[in-house]
This record gives structure tokens, sequence and C-alpha cells, in this order.
């Protein structure tokens, strides 16, 4: 099977985006827990932890 992505996904980011694809609350909250906020984040993982937060958002809602 194969995942076409418009941009480059480090290794962290493939997890963040396997999780949501697969609708893996457990495992999306489990991603966020482990983000260290500390330190600075190339922009395509920032933008993966953004979409991550609004899916587990959505998800909560239903």
């Amino acid at each position: 099977m194969s995942r076409s992505t418009p941009h480059f996904l480090p290794p962290y980011g493939t997890a963040i985006h396997d999780a949501i694809e697969e609708g893996n609350l457990q495992q999306m909250k489990t991603l966020l827990k482990q983000r260290d906020s500390a330190k600075p984040q190339p922009k395509d993982l920032q933008t993966a932890y953004e979409k991550l937060a609004k899916e587990v958002s959505r998800l909560e809602k239903l």
C-alpha cells in the first residue's frame, strides 16, 4: 500500500499521521503527551502536532 504525502514527514511525524489516519484517539493523546514543547520543532512537525491536537479535540466531541 502506497501513501503519498504532500511534504516530508520525519519518522515521528509518520507516527502522528498514522494515528490520525487510523482514528486512534489513545495513541494521539499519547503522542501529544510525549511532545517536548520546550524544544524548537521543524515547521512540518509543528504542523503535524497542530493537526493532531485538532483531531483529538474533534474526536472527544463525538
